[in-house]
């Protein structure tokens, strides 16, 4: 059985027999090769230094990107227009820790073969005061070919953008997944969409691409009242939450 399938199968299981499996749908799983031109391109094109996969581990070759898609439970929770859902936030701290616990399973599977492996985690991996990340899960995304950015600085996927990622990096060779020209959001398609725009409640996302990222933290922590009240989905619950177009 190639890798492919074998870390497919792992996840999917992972996912199936988690105790809130209702959260979730098929994962999308793409591959980059670590020497792909794009990263580095990343510096520029982000405005920040960015840290290539060669940087990560020292012979690498690949990396693996995982997007965990939301089902409907979450997303029609996420529309009844409440401050925040009780739903989406448990969602976002069982989710950090399945997408953690999934890409160690899979740096474990790697080394059982003879590989290394390498990973960040989920959240929590940029700079507080800059808002930055050198490690971007959705730039790694983008370059291994499973969806585009949308209007709202989100990944939009074959399966929407209402979900959360994870990448690692490994010395094995895995063949990278096809990228395609064509754009996952209806903005960038036709100008037209811009849900995300008037959806935003805190104004951070601007009709230009632009997004005020210091104005959408100082609305998620005026937002956030108790401990349990995690993120702002409001971004996420466009045409584009649950399919790329």
């Amino acid at each position: 059985m190639e890798l492919r399938e074998e870390i497919r199968q792992l996840v999917n299981s992972m996912i199936k027999n988690h105790v809130k499996t209702e959260y979730y749908r098929e994962p999308v799983i793409g591959y980059a090769s670590a020497s792909d031109p794009y990263y580095e391109k990343l510096d520029e094109i982000i405005g920040n230094p960015q840290i290539r996969p060669y940087q990560m581990l020292t012979g690498a070759k690949t990396v693996v990107v995982l997007f965990i898609p939301y089902s409907k439970v979450i997303y029609d929770d996420m529309l009844r227009g409440q401050l925040t859902s009780a739903i989406y936030s448990d969602a976002y701290m069982v989710t950090n820790d399945l997408l953690d616990k999934s890409m160690q399973e899979v740096a474990k599977l790697l080394e059982h073969k003879g590989y290394r492996a390498v990973l960040d985690p989920p959240t929590e991996n940029f700079d507080h005061v800059t808002k930055t990340a050198r490690w971007g899960h959705k730039s790694n995304a983008v370059i291994a070919g499973i969806g585009t950015f949308g209007l709202n600085h989100l990944l939009i996927t074959k399966k929407g953008c209402l979900g959360r990622l994870n990448s690692l990096v490994t010395d094995a060779w895995i063949s990278p997944t096809a990228r395609t020209d064509h754009q996952f959001c209806l903005f960038f398609q036709s100008g037209k969409c811009k849900a995300c725009v008037r959806k935003c409640p805190s104004g951070a996302i601007c009709s230009d691409g632009i997004i005020d990222k210091y104005q959408c933290d100082a609305y998620l922590e005026g937002k956030n009242i108790s401990d349990w009240q995690q993120g702002c989905p409001m971004c996420q619950t466009g045409p584009c939450a649950m399919r790329g177009f």
